[in-house]
Formats: structure tokens, C-alpha cells, sequence
């Protein structure tokens, strides 16, 4: 009877862990309103480029990677998509690192996904 009960409870709590996983796996980070899309391609703390044009972190600046994490910028390394954040002084406040899925995500949204600048090679 004893052996019955635990593999019983065993199963259930196989069950319900195996129904757990899809909700984790759909939250979808909220960004502020006032958040834009960039493309970044250049980091040299505390320089950035951004679309092109380059933006200097600001005090207490912050980089979330992809899992939400922050990111040490003196560590950041990334070129790609992101959402980024201004301060009132026109500084960088916040960088989100985006997945491929927030990306399809803004352009459903019908927001215009910058394209990376066009590179010229001197020979």
C-alpha cells in the first residue's frame, strides 16, 4: 500500500512539473513605452553605437541580456538587436538584448526593424 501511494505521488508531481514547463517558457518581457529599437553594433564602454550614431552609458546604466539578467557593461560584447533606453540628459539608461521571438514580436507590431549599417572596405 505504502509502495502504491508513492509512486503515485511520484507520478503527479512528474505531471504537474512537465505542465509547468510551457508556462515559463511563454513570458515575454514587458518594455517601457518610451523604449526604442536600435541596432548595436560597437561596444567600448562606455561608448556605444547605436544605428550608427554613438550614445555614452550613463550613471547607473544597464544591460539585460536575453534571460533578463544584467549584464556587467564593462563585459558586454554583443552586436545585434536591441531595446534601449534614454535618460533625460540623452544618455543610455537601459539596454535589453532581444530574443528572436521579441523581435518577431515588434515587427507584428509593425514596427520598423533598423537595419545594420552598410560597411565600406578600402582596398
Amino acid at each position: 500500500m505504502m509502495k502504491k501511494t508513492r509512486v503515485t505521488l511520484w507520478l503527479l508531481t512528474m505531471i504537474m512539473c512537465l505542465l509547468a514547463q510551457p508556462v515559463f517558457s511563454q513570458q515575454t518581457r514587458k518594455f517601457p513605452t518610451d523604449s526604442r529599437l536600435g541596432n548595436l553594433t560597437a561596444v567600448s564602454f562606455p561608448l556605444f553605437t547605436i544605428n550608427g550614431q554613438q550614445v555614452q552609458m550613463g550613471a547607473g546604466g544597464q544591460i539585460r541580456g536575453v534571460d533578463n539578467l544584467i549584464i556587467l557593461p564593462s563585459a558586454a560584447n554583443y552586436t545585434g538587436l536591441i531595446r534601449y533606453q534614454l535618460d533625460i540628459s540623452g544618455n543610455l539608461h537601459r539596454v535589453w538584448i532581444l530574443t528572436p521571438d521579441e523581435v518577431k514580436e515588434a515587427e507584428s507590431e509593425g514596427q520598423e526593424i533598423p537595419k545594420p549599417p552598410k560597411r565600406f572596405f578600402f582596398f
